[in-house]
């Protein structure tokens, strides 16, 4: 397709892609220029920068160096484009969260807690301590209580036992311990306990048995009753689940999280290190004083530091904190563990790195950099990406921010919407080219006039309260929730919305709760759509039915699987100096199946053909009232364009999140907790969630959630804006009321954007 404005410099030109949806395309992108990619969800916009245009820069560049080092590397194979020309080494800067254990913190990945280290060894009160001494991740240096976590686990007795039942009428809270479990009939068969005695009526050396006991073997030789078995208490045991990160689940978390607290250790008091290296002082702290620092003192306290010899490393620090500073996240510590952070901060963290290097002609593509941001914070971010256009590189940003695309030089729209029915280029060119498109659906939306404040907003059934929170930020905090109602929490980045929402409000109301997060989704590599729904039985069914043949067959995880990749469709070659490549099975070309497998058809249709079809390519196929019904709750939260038999590996946050809200819908009377419900969705798709929630609600449910989104927050029925700022210059409710209401009150952000916002 022709561009439809000139381009005078040099560009990357694309020619016949064709990775996932991509319908043969052709693009051309202005280098050293911010180009925004932009169009519906699903319909392309990934598959264009990063599989196309991270792959082939990765790709081209690692082959660049030599084998042994690109060895340690993430190797990407060639992807389906006939060509692309002028391509330079490419960076991404994604929304992945950065896993790791609780021992990687914003400092260790920051390199600040690496120079601090150096400081200290060099410069610190105590002499002859390596910065080996400095590390908790380092037998001499670790906390001996904490093992350098720099926390503790504590649990509450009456938090997991109600002391005025006994087990047998459920004291237990946890449902491992609740009569009929496993771990109940352990208790029962030691004959240690009395199971219709009330717990407050147990002895000490009862209560200690039952909660705090250590790993004791039991045996139980009654007549006809012969079995080894062992037991420990019920806290002992969750704490021990708790530490052991080799042991961490989905599961496990949603079982036990809500009687598990943490608490900073009470030997290192949060610093991580042991005695000795915690004595080391410079300026009359230790260094555990520094890393529980927020960011924006921390570095006022490390500018008053005058060391001789030490200039270079303090100099570095200010640096790097600095450039923390710049992407918004001064309300952090240097101590923060990376699993604590969200995908936005995470972001942030991986920008501010690159803020730190000189160099040019890169070519930086950014995955939505406003998502998770307040309009507040969104101003400086954007200065930092045209910053980085001024050093000489080019920046391609996929976005759904009206403002990012109203501040770009060069838009391309992919569409014209998602799935099969996306994979095009609508449009490429300047702004004022795209508004008057009529093939756009995004021109809609940057043409309106402003966003529409609710007016008639629902009044609440009920209200459930939390009273003087303090955990993290929030400032005794105490708040009525509303029931029956959309309620949306609001406020800046590091206000403490998560802080009140999910970690007072969802614990304390865990039974009530139902929380739909952008987590990961749990499972084995063959987890898809379809057996998540629960629907692939139903299709397994139906072939077997149709061929008088067991549906194991019809299972990649069974007798069906190809023998060769074991029902993945792909297989791991080790090249040894080159690195793991993922290559599509050649037995099965993907299809997972053994080929007398694909010999069985249903509506004509192998089970192969089913899988690859789009969720409403699969409504429209089946009749099966069930089928029908589960793939109807996928295309109701937009879900429509993905393939049925798609991974949950390859689900963007925003859709795991949308994926976890289908399989919950048709419920009464719960209430729903959403973390930012809007991530990675177009203002079209911002429409359709808005009245999906809305219906949510109307059928009795209420539906809380954390949201930046002005449209989203301007919808709600009653807002809870936290503020007015983040960190320690937060955790206070500045105002509460319907968007109306924040609309007036302008004296803070949230307020005051929805004023400049809204329609006339």
């Amino acid at each position: 397709m022709k561009a439809t404005t000139d381009i005078t410099v040099k560009s990357i030109k694309i020619r016949g892609a064709r990775e996932n949806n991509l319908k043969n395309v052709s693009v051309d992108i202005p280098r050293n220029k911010i180009t925004c990619i932009i169009g519906l969800s699903g319909s392309g916009k990934s598959s264009l920068a990063y599989n196309i245009l991270y792959s082939e820069g990765q790709r081209q560049f690692l082959e660049s160096i030599n084998t042994f080092a690109a060895r340690l590397l993430k190797r990407t194979q060639r992807p389906d484009v006939d060509s692309i020309e002028n391509l330079s080494p490419t960076i991404s800067i994604d929304q992945k969260r950065l896993r790791g254990n609780p021992r990687s913190t914003v400092g260790t990945t920051t390199e600040i807690y690496t120079y601090l280290r150096l400081l200290f060894s060099r410069f610190g009160s105590e002499k002859g301590l390596s910065a080996g001494h400095f590390s908790f991740n380092n037998p001499k240096g670790a906390c001996k209580q904490c093992k350098g976590l720099g926390f503790e686990f504590n649990i509450d007795p009456h938090d997991i036992v109600d002391f005025d039942k006994s087990l047998a009428q459920g004291a237990s809270k946890h449902n491992n311990y609740k009569p009929g479990k496993r771990l109940y009939n352990v208790l029962d068969s030691s004959k240690k306990l009395d199971m219709n005695k009330k717990i407050r009526d147990y002895s000490e050396e009862e209560l200690h048995f039952l909660l705090y006991t250590e790993r004791v073997e039991l045996s139980n030789q009654d007549q006809g009753f012969i079995q080894r078995f062992s037991h420990e208490g019920i806290i002992t045991r969750l704490k021990n689940r708790a530490s052991d990160l080799r042991g961490q689940s989905e599961r496990k978390e949603k079982s036990d999280k809500p009687y598990i607290s943490m608490q900073p250790c009470s030997l290192c008091h949060g610093g991580r290190l042991n005695e000795r290296a915690l004595k080391s002082t410079i300026s009359g702290e230790n260094i555990g004083y520094y890393v529980n620092l927020q960011l924006n003192h921390f570095i006022d306290k490390i500018k008053t530091l005058n060391i001789s010899g030490a200039t270079e490393l303090i100099n570095r620090i200010i640096q790097t904190t600095e450039n923390l500073i710049k992407v918004k996240l001064e309300y952090l510590t240097i101590n923060r563990s990376l699993d604590t952070l969200s995908g936005g901060e995470a972001q942030r963290l991986k920008l501010a790195r690159e803020l730190g290097n000189d160099l040019i002609e890169i070519v930086y593509i950014i995955d939505e950099p406003t998502s998770g941001l307040h309009s507040y914070d969104r101003e400086n971010i954007l200065s930092i990406i045209k910053g980085l256009k001024k050093k000489g590189n080019t920046i391609i940003i996929i976005e759904h921010d009206e403002d990012v695309m109203r501040q770009a030089d060069y838009l391309i729209e992919v569409g014209p919407k998602a799935g099969t029915h996306g994979g095009e280029i609508i449009y490429q060119g300047e702004l004022k080219g795209l508004i008057t498109n009529s093939k756009s659906i995004t021109a809609s939306y940057l043409t309106s006039s402003g966003i529409n404040i609710k007016k008639n907003t629902r009044t609440p059934s009920k209200y459930l309260s939390v009273e003087n929170a303090n955990i993290h930020n929030l400032k005794n905090v105490s708040v009525q929730v509303p029931l029956g109602v959309l309620c949306t929490f609001t406020g800046v980045s590091g206000s403490g919305k998560s802080s009140l929402l999910m970690d007072v409000f969802a614990k304390k109301y865990t039974d009530q709760v139902v929380v739909v997060d952008q987590k990961q989704l749990s499972g084995i590599a063959r987890g898809n759509l379809a057996t998540y729904i629960n629907i692939f039985d139903n299709i397994r069914e139906l072939f077997a039915e149709s061929n008088n043949i067991s549906k194991k067959l019809f299972s990649f995880n069974s007798d069906g699987a190809c023998p060769e990749c074991k029902g993945l469709g792909y297989k791991k070659i080790d090249m040894h100096f080159m690195g793991d490549v993922t290559v599509k099975c050649e037995s099965c070309m993907g299809k997972r199946f053994k080929q007398n497998v694909l010999d069985y058809c249903y509506k004509e249709k192998t089970i192969a053909d089913v899988l690859q079809m789009t969720v409403d390519e699969a409504f429209e196929f089946f009749d099966d009232p069930d089928i029908k019904k589960g793939l109807k709750t996928l295309q109701e939260v937009g879900l429509g364009y993905l393939e049925i038999g798609q991974s949950h590996d390859t689900l963007s946050g925003g859709e795991a999140q949308r994926l976890k809200l289908a399989k919950q819908l048709n419920k009464k009377g719960e209430i729903y907790i959403l973390d930012e419900p809007t991530s990675g969705l177009h203002s079209y798709d911002i429409d359709n969630l808005l009245k999906l929630l809305n219906s949510i609600v109307d059928s009795r449910n209420t539906v809380l959630a954390i949201e930046h989104n002005l449209k989203f927050i301007a919808q709600s029925d009653w807002l809870i804006d936290l503020g007015p700022y983040g960190g320690d210059k937060g955790g206070e409710i500045v105002a509460e009321g319907t968007p109306l209401m924040l609309m007036e009150n302008s004296t803070f952000p949230t307020g005051s954007y929805l004023k400049k916002s809204a329609s006339v």
